[in-house]
């Protein structure tokens, strides 16, 4: 944990306001996305996330975090996420989405926004077919930007274990995508 994580956390222990509202600021719509992955209501996403924070502002004194703090969000928001989606028996809805193309629409044919959404819709769709436990890892890695020790630490497993579900995935996603490659260059 970094000493800005470690000065928060001791701060919201010591029952801090302050320290609270930057944590949430800081972190809050990152772990909104995060929970939209497991539910497939938006609201219900920022609902699991703020239940998350109210249990770490009303344990406050006894609020312990063993790894780093984003990583402890992260792995707060996730297993409230999951409790919610077995006691709901909602199936949970995980999307990724690319990053902004770095031309802008303006400079882009109406022909590559057409191949752009249709590569977006081909990586979605192949990404959603990912074995669940590798489309986390990759997820949490590519989207969030956390660390195979913070994914680790999230999911439960060990830092190999996820350069395995990543490696794997990021192998399944280049067979997948091979022919969309192919496709977009003859185009």
């Amino acid at each position: 944990m970094d000493d800005q994580q470690r000065r928060w956390v001791d701060r919201i222990r010591a029952g801090d306001e302050e320290a609270f509202r930057a944590v949430f600021d800081t972190y809050y719509e990152d772990l909104c996305r995060f929970a939209s992955q497991f539910v497939s209501v938006p609201s219900h996403a920022r609902d699991i996330v703020q239940q998350v924070f109210l249990k770490i502002w009303e344990s406050r004194s006894e609020w312990t975090v063993h790894t780093s703090l984003k990583a402890y969000l992260y792995q707060s928001v996730r297993n409230r996420a999951l409790n919610s989606v077995r006691r709901d028996r909602a199936s949970a809805a995980m999307e990724d989405r690319l990053r902004e193309a770095s031309s802008s629409a303006q400079e882009r044919t109406a022909e590559d926004r057409y191949r752009t959404a249709r590569l977006r819709e081909q990586i979605d769709a192949a990404i959603a077919r990912l074995p669940s436990r590798q489309k986390t890892a990759f997820l949490l890695q590519r989207r969030h930007g956390l660390s195979y020790r913070e994914i680790a630490a999230v999911m439960e497993i060990t830092p190999k274990t996820v350069e395995n579900h990543i490696g794997r995935a990021l192998q399944f996603l280049r067979e997948e995508l091979a022919d969309c490659r192919a496709e977009n260059l003859e185009a």
